[in-house]
């Protein structure tokens, strides 16, 4: 045995779970773990492999602030087919989980407190100002709102009174989910009948207000595209839009359209669409669903966020050829080419990237493909907690639990 392997049997540092395929440049990462001797050798030489460029990052002697040791160092990141821990329910087998029988309900509520409880996040002004104008025009306001063909749904259902005391609250993380939902998006408004088309909040973070509200048509795919700052101005997208849907529509949505810019004058809102530069000049990087992401980010120490390894063409070829192969043989071919996103996503995160992680785990969660659920599930998982965003960690395990596909992502009720 070689003195260099002695000096690497004889330190007390964590092995670092990659081995001799390590391409971590971080000072803290190799403080804290060893390699084996001859990756010292690879690292002398010039040549670099451009394919894992955005993971050769330059030494800095700025110390790292998060503790990334906190990350299990014999988990796991590979793909291995079948090994899903993600449920695959339907709607009926969420429907036998909830015992309809005997049932009682919230009241009409405005607390904060409740919504906390039940959705993880709280609600904005903005909703609750919403429904107090509805109240004021009519004394029906499904009756008023389903006039355009909007239906309430969601945290709509406690101010509504219709929300019903379940002993598993988890189950409230996915009434009206849809299948394309990432945690940021809540759906509070929806296309009434067998459109999927839906409208919602979208946070950043879930301790903070919603940056804007956005659209979602889960039938066709998911992109989430920013309509508006506030539901004033949600609404009234929707019903400029609606208007030429037919003759009887367009005066209902034209008539309610008027009242909506009346009310959101009067409370200080504003009906222009969501302006998009803005966003993007705030956003970490776009996503898969085109919403964009925001995490920290320092760029004095280049930490937060990296590229991925892959770019989103390349990306979306490789779910597309996954989407169609039907021999298993071909199937393990293109998991292989798709695992180095996973690693060196997994690598970005042991280095504090964690914005990394979060985009790659969107990424596959947008696939919707089965095969990479539990790899989805396990980068958003870690990538949510490192950045403190544990509301959204719940969230992603109920909703990977019960996801499900379709118009209709009540948990009780008739179908409409």
């Amino acid at each position: 045995m070689s003195s260099e392997w002695k000096e690497y049997k004889q330190d007390p540092r964590i092995i670092c779970k990659y081995g001799a395929k390590c391409y971590q440049q971080n000072t803290d990462h190799h403080q804290t773990y060893k390699h084996p001797p001859q990756l010292k050798a690879k690292n002398k030489d010039n040549k670099k492999n451009k394919r894992f460029q955005p993971y050769n990052k330059k030494n800095t002697d700025v110390k790292v602030v998060a503790n990334c040791s906190t990350l299990q160092e014999d988990k796991s990141d590979e793909i291995v087919p079948g090994a899903m821990t993600v449920n695959t329910a339907t709607q009926i087998d969420l429907m036998s989980i909830i015992e309809l029988d005997n049932l009682t309900y919230y009241n009409k509520e405005f607390d904060n407190n409740i919504y906390k409880e039940c959705f993880q996040v709280e609600m904005p002004d903005d909703f609750f100002k919403f429904f107090e104008c509805l109240n004021e025009e009519s004394s029906s306001v499904e009756h008023l709102m389903a006039s355009v063909n909007l239906e309430m749904i969601g945290p709509f259902d406690l101010l509504l009174g219709k929300l019903p005391k379940l002993k598993d609250k988890d189950l409230y993380l996915v009434h009206w989910r849809f299948f394309y939902d990432v945690p940021e998006y809540q759906a509070i408004l929806k296309k009434k009948g067998k459109s999927e088309l839906h409208i919602g909040y979208y946070r950043d973070n879930p301790k903070e207000k919603p940056t804007f509200l956005a659209k979602n048509d889960s039938a066709k795919d998911y992109t989430i595209t920013p309509v508006s700052d506030n539901i004033f101005g949600a609404v009234y997208w929707f019903l400029q839009n609606e208007k030429s849907s037919s003759p009887f529509m367009s005066i209902a949505c034209q008539k309610l359209s008027e009242k909506v810019k009346k009310w959101a004058e009067s409370n200080g809102y504003s009906i222009e669409e969501f302006d998009k530069r803005t966003r993007i000049k705030n956003m970490t990087c776009k996503t898969f669903h085109g919403a964009g992401i925001v995490v920290p980010y320092n760029k004095k120490t280049q930490l937060g966020y990296r590229k991925l390894v892959e770019t989103d063409a390349n990306i979306k070829k490789m779910f597309k050829k996954l989407e169609e192969a039907t021999e298993d043989v071909a199937k393990n071919k293109i998991l292989s080419e798709i695992q180095p996103l996973i690693t060196y996503s997994s690598i970005a995160i042991d280095e504090c990237d964690f914005g990394t992680g979060l985009e790659a785990g969107v990424a596959l969660f947008c696939s919707g493909l089965k095969e990479l659920q539990s790899s989805a599930l396990s980068l958003l998982t870690s990538s949510y907690s490192l950045l403190k965003r544990e509301e959204f960690v719940k969230i992603i395990q109920v909703h990977m639990k019960y996801r499900r596909k379709g118009p209709y992502m009540a948990l009780w009720g008739d179908k409409k």
